[in-house]
């Protein structure tokens, strides 16, 4: 059994996406501060303090995002993203191409991937590093593509780019599609290149926060 770690390194600093918050990390304890009050062998105890957005890193989006009346991240079924998923290698496509239906389906015909209800669908958009030169610029999902993912009845989609919309669609058609129809969206997924088959099962459960429009998950797929 292989485990593929597919989720973003957090840490202080670290930005997602251009438009949102940095992730901050703070003592809030040290050994040093503490010791005085403990007796050998203990010297004390380090605490962290952390704040970030809760779509910062790799992350799932929770219908709440863009419905106010869609369910919170706690709200939603432990088994949305987990369970058997696919790899779509689209990586050679130009970045400036959108994913549409007609690229998916041609992609599919070419490999024979078999698609079943319930797959958790992964989209690898783009071939160099997270947040290399271009990252922010290659495009993702078009609503042709959204509308294949449903008519497939997929339960969850993720892919390597941080919004599964084309960034300028202010429409934001995917999101509207797939969390409207409680199909999950996980952004900023990473090392997709790592995975050797194109069926693999997946693991990406999100902190169970009240109230939240997304949360990061530590994202993991697992080959036999």
């Amino acid at each position: 059994m292989k485990i593929i770690d597919l989720s973003v390194l957090l840490y202080d600093g670290l930005s997602s996406f251009p438009s949102h918050p940095r992730m901050v990390v703070m003592d809030y304890e040290t050994r040093a501060k503490s010791g005085a009050r403990y007796m050998a062998p203990c010297e004390g105890f380090a605490s962290k303090v952390f704040m970030m957005s809760d779509h910062g890193g790799t992350h799932l989006d929770a219908p709440y995002h863009f419905f106010d009346q869609g369910k919170t991240i706690e709200q939603i079924p432990l088994d949305a993203t987990i369970g058997e998923a696919v790899l779509l290698d689209l990586s050679y496509k130009s970045p400036d191409e959108p994913v549409t239906r007609k690229l998916i389906e041609k992609h599919i015909r070419k490999t024979n991937i078999e698609i079943k209800a319930g797959d958790i669908l992964f989209f690898r958009c783009w071939a160099g590093d997270w947040q290399s030169e271009g990252y922010f610029e290659c495009k993702a999902l078009d609503q042709s593509a959204a509308e294949w993912v449903i008519e497939k009845e997929a339960k969850a989609i993720g892919l390597d780019l941080p919004n599964a919309d084309i960034n300028e669609n202010m429409r934001r058609d995917v999101h509207m599609a797939l969390l409207g129809r409680e199909i999950l969206i996980m952004e900023n997924i990473i090392h997709l290149d790592q995975i050797s088959n194109d069926r693999f099962t997946f693991f990406g459960t999100p902190l169970n926060l009240k109230g939240m429009t997304g949360s990061p998950i530590r994202a993991l797929a697992i080959q036999k």
